[in-house]
């Protein structure tokens, strides 16, 4: 309704101004410009969106406050837009790349989620038996989480008999349990409830039982997503040229692609870097010499792929990768990076690799 209602406004304004066409400027600050963007594309209007950044900056640049209103804000995207400072940005041409956006988005969010919850459950184990890590290294264990949604406050734990508890882990289980492990937790368990300076023996089990279920439900949902973004991504023409990178992993290549969309968009290489705001920012004045650091201004999502990729690739012994990883960790020309600098790095190696194999529909060579 949006770009019906704009089109006479629009005629209007080329009859008043003898303009040839309107440009709709817009502000994403949510995702109703992309239910607006395809109204004009209906109306056949032309758009383009304005970073908020540079809304905000621009009103402290004229206005020095931070004074925001709307009247005001159209004004300012107004001036920002006649200046060229826009991004001409689209949406996807079919169905099928905007399902496999939204999936990849998905993905990402249910994966950071259950990173959050396994946080809880280590922060909730330490809280109410430290002991529990002398039994299990990995909180993510099959017997450890079954054990996790199983938790009852101490009081009525003490009640089982190692059969019945037994029974009650194995019901929660995902697959087989270490038995052992299971009865000297549960030993564990007792000998807390005997302590009588342990307070956190009644409550924090049931955060315990309710932050492993939910993590047992993001579980599922990520193994549902990605079999649903491999299906997708396996159809299109740029998995041949993603895939032919030795040590890639198929799923990020597929996440890579669904936020990027279109690879011919961009100019070069660079481009896609900064598109993840990943590129590297230099600050140093005359002899001064700052502390440089990545951007952080472009697709979180993006960066978060590539950098899950640039780990990929060293760890399945992708040669080049592994040789450049080692070489940034221990070069003596320039200043060594951290582990996470490193990984950071690759990601963009990464970023600008898979831009020149899809846009030159080329197969992966290693460098000469």
């Amino acid at each position: 309704h949006l770009g019906a209602a704009i089109v006479p406004v629009a005629r209007q304004l080329c009859e008043r101004e003898g303009l040839d066409r309107v440009v709709v400027g817009l502000e994403p600050a949510g995702c109703y410009w992309e239910l607006a963007a395809e109204g004009f594309e209906r109306a056949g209007l032309g758009y383009v969106l304005v970073h908020t950044l540079a809304v905000r900056r621009e009103r402290e640049a004229t206005r020095y406050n931070l004074e925001k209103h709307d009247p005001r804000d159209a004004d300012l995207i107004f001036e920002l837009v006649s200046d060229g400072k826009f991004t001409e940005t689209r949406l996807f041409d079919t169905a099928e790349r905007a399902r496999l956006n939204a999936l990849a988005r998905e993905y990402l969010l249910v994966r950071k989620r259950m990173a959050a919850e396994r946080t809880r459950l280590t922060n909730f184990w330490t809280r109410v038996l430290p002991e529990f890590f002398d039994v299990f290294q990995e909180m993510e264990g099959i017997t450890a989480l079954a054990i996790s949604r199983a938790m009852l406050p101490f009081s009525e734990l003490a009640a089982l008999t190692p059969a019945e508890w037994h029974e009650r882990v194995r019901a929660h289980a995902d697959g087989r349990i270490l038995r052992r492990r299971v009865a000297v937790l549960l030993e564990h368990l007792r000998a807390a409830y005997q302590d009588p300076h342990r307070r956190a023996g009644e409550g924090v089990p049931v955060r315990i039982a309710l932050a492993a279920e939910r993590h047992h439900l993001l579980g599922t949902q990520k193994r549902l997503l990605r079999e649903r973004i491999l299906a997708l991504y396996g159809d299109t023409p740029e998995a041949v040229w993603l895939n032919s990178i030795p040590g890639s992993d198929p799923l990020y290549n597929a996440l890579t692609l669904a936020l990027v969309g279109d690879f011919s968009l961009y100019d070069c290489p660079r481009a896609l870097v900064k598109l993840a705001g990943s590129e590297v920012n230099w600050h140093e004045s005359g002899d001064w010499r700052g502390k440089s650091r990545i951007s952080h201004r472009g697709r979180a999502l993006l960066r978060a792929a590539a950098y899950q990729q640039g780990r990929r690739l060293v760890v399945n012994g992708n040669p080049f990768y592994r040789a450049r990883f080692h070489h940034l960790l221990h070069r003596t020309t320039r200043p060594a990076l951290t582990i996470k600098q490193a990984y950071t790095a690759l990601g963009n190696s990464y970023l600008r690799t898979a831009h020149e194999l899809v846009t030159r529909q080329m197969l992966w060579e290693p460098p000469k």
